[in-house]
């Protein structure tokens, strides 16, 4: 099972990675994943070192050489750090061949990518990913079209809106295309956004951020 279940990336990303030994690797600064299918699933994650080195590669003064670990290789996921189930000096990095497929995608290059509707109207970027409990990736969306529905709605920012494997009809380098029109995408939201508001007024834990998500798309798409 996935270590990451149930997390955003963005609280994996900037951890430190620690392996087998004990040894601090670096920190992690990209995730890789396969597409199969307007599929994304889980591969890889890039491991980066401090702000010199990076700006050092960035310009060029220094080759790209940074770890890549399997997301098999994760032995837990703390508060603190990432760690490994194996040596960091058996890793691959960024410079070995097949290391990142041709297929491959990082979520940095993700995140470039427009979001459209099924008219082709931009809707916003992809801000973040969420793996669920089944290790299904889901997109976080932001960006203008997502930022009216919530001041439309009056929902708090810190609410995610999830786009998931089901509503994805095409993905390119380009752009991510959605299976709803806008006028169906806000419907929903406001649908979704009344049975979030009862779930939490049921709730002891009203504060938990599994219920603080609102589902683009039929609710049967989840």
């Amino acid at each position: 099972m996935l270590p990451c279940i149930n997390m955003k990336y963005s609280e994996i990303k900037k951890k430190p990675v620690v392996d087998s030994k004990g040894e601090i690797l670096g920190t992690v600064i990209d995730f890789i994943f396969t597409i199969d299918d307007n599929k994304l699933n889980p591969k890889s994650v890039i491991v980066g070192g401090s702000r010199v080195e990076e700006l050092l590669e960035s310009i060029g003064l220094r080759p790209d050489k940074d770890p890549i670990f399997s997301v098999d290789h994760i032995d837990a996921i703390t508060e603190d750090k990432v760690t490994l189930t194996v040596d960091g000096e058996t890793l691959c990095t960024t410079l070995c061949e097949d290391s990142i497929d041709d297929t491959d995608r990082k979520l940095s290059q993700i995140s470039k990518a427009k979001v459209i509707d099924l008219d082709g109207i931009k809707i916003g970027n992809v801000i973040d990913v969420w793996f669920d409990v089944e290790a299904q990736v889901w997109l976080l969306l932001g960006g203008g079209f997502i930022e009216e529905t919530l001041e439309k709605l009056g929902v708090q920012p810190d609410i995610d809106l999830l786009a998931g494997p089901k509503d994805i009809d095409v993905f390119t380098d380009e752009e991510i295309k959605l299976k709803w029109t806008r006028f169906q995408l806000e419907s929903n939201c406001e649908e979704d956004y009344e049975r979030l508001k009862r779930q939490i007024a049921s709730r002891d834990k009203p504060g938990d951020y599994k219920h603080a998500q609102l589902r683009l798309g039929p609710a049967r798409s989840q």
